[in-house]
């Protein structure tokens, strides 16, 4: 019988200040060891998401401090990452990419560490490994995610409109992934339109990254041969016309995820942290270019040295918050738990764990 993985928690409230909260991240950095993880000199990538344009949710800049702080005490040489997207947005390049980065706040004045873009300026810059599992043999990543000697993977958890739920396995996954390897991830997941409900606004055809899209007399037609699965047009459709079969392709699309993250981390085994934030949790993810406001109240912050039990006692913690399987709540259609159930299946992690509450001294500050 396989021993329990550790998870350390921690609570946070409404209202609380980052600079509280940033406190707990230092003493969640303690909890689970981080200086053991990094040896001096060593190039740590610190795993985060800078928000598109627009957004409200995403993690801000004293947070992801706090653990480059840490980074910085324990001897490693720590940096910013994030990697191109598929969609059009800010963050499809990386000179827009990183001008939104400092436009949300993460300048080396506030967090002590550069940003860099870890699959080059369009995606280009790749690695591919070899993995051999039951959908992807081969997983193109990202150069920085092979070249890093350790990574902080600071998540913030949301519902995702492709897998239910977006935390730990999407930050690595899917964001430490270079352009093919969204793509691989990605394919096979192809919308359809809904004829009745079209109003032929031209709005999906406009955001389509892969220009997959034309206009008929009275609909838009989806040309499947040139589709490349992102879901972009099934987020930016204000009138329900487009659909996807979620029932196949998305269980498929978890899988992927999953198994870009045994790729990524496979040399990173024992050089790994993974940080969920339970925060201004959302229906939708942080990629998306509009304000949203928290569907529940804030929870907390859990991490550990195990990506699967870290993402289990997450949806553990959220659906003992609200009494309700949330996220299948939120994304009916949607078996969340194929991520997680297939990174268990594949070795990435362990279901089975303990929940330690870390406890703060002082009194919290309140905004």
């Amino acid at each position: 019988m396989s021993m329990k993985s550790k998870v350390f928690f921690v609570e946070t409230r409404n209202g609380e200040s980052l600079s509280s909260q940033a406190k707990k991240v230092k003493l969640l950095c303690d909890a689970v060891g981080i200086k053991s993880i990094i040896n001096r000199g060593d190039m740590v990538a610190v795993k985060t998401s800078f928000g598109e344009k627009g957004n409200i949710g995403h993690l801000k800049p004293p947070l992801i401090k706090a653990a480059v702080d840490k980074v910085k005490s324990s001897g490693g040489k720590p940096f910013l990452v994030e990697t191109n997207t598929l969609y059009v947005g800010k963050r499809s390049n990386a000179i827009d990419h990183l001008m939104l980065a400092h436009e949300h706040g993460f300048t080396i004045e506030n967090t002590g560490a550069p940003v860099i873009i870890g699959d080059g300026l369009l995606g280009e810059h790749d690695y591919i490994v070899e993995i051999n599992q039951e959908l992807c043999k081969s997983a193109y990543i990202s150069g920085v995610a092979k070249a890093s000697n350790a990574i902080i993977s600071i998540a913030h958890v949301t519902g995702h409109l492709a897998t239910g739920m977006g935390a730990t396995f999407k930050n690595i996954g899917m964001g430490l992934s270079a352009r093919g390897g969204k793509l691989a991830q990605h394919s096979g997941v192809i919308p359809q339109i809904i004829r009745k409900k079209c109003t032929t606004c031209k709005v999906c055809q406009i955001w389509c990254p892969a220009d997959a899209i034309t206009m008929a007399d009275d609909t838009a037609v989806i040309d499947p041969e040139i589709c490349i699965g992102c879901g972009e047009c099934l987020a930016v459709c204000q009138f329900d016309a487009v659909k996807i079969a979620w029932d196949e392709d998305t269980a498929n699309l978890q899988k992927k995820v999953a198994e870009y993250c045994l790729a990524i981390l496979e040399e990173k085994k024992h050089k790994a942290v993974f940080f969920n934030f339970l925060t201004h949790i959302t229906k939708h993810c942080d990629c998306m270019d509009k304000p949203f406001e928290p569907d529940i109240s804030d929870i907390g912050i859990v991490v550990s040295r195990d990506p699967v039990a870290v993402e289990k006692a997450t949806i553990d913690l959220i659906n003992k918050h609200t009494g309700k399987d949330y996220f299948k709540n939120i994304w009916p259609k949607i078996d969340y738990t194929v991520q997680l159930e297939h990174a268990h299946k594949i070795g990435l992690g362990n279901l089975d764990y303990d929940l330690e509450n870390v406890t703060v001294a002082e009194q919290v500050s309140v905004t």
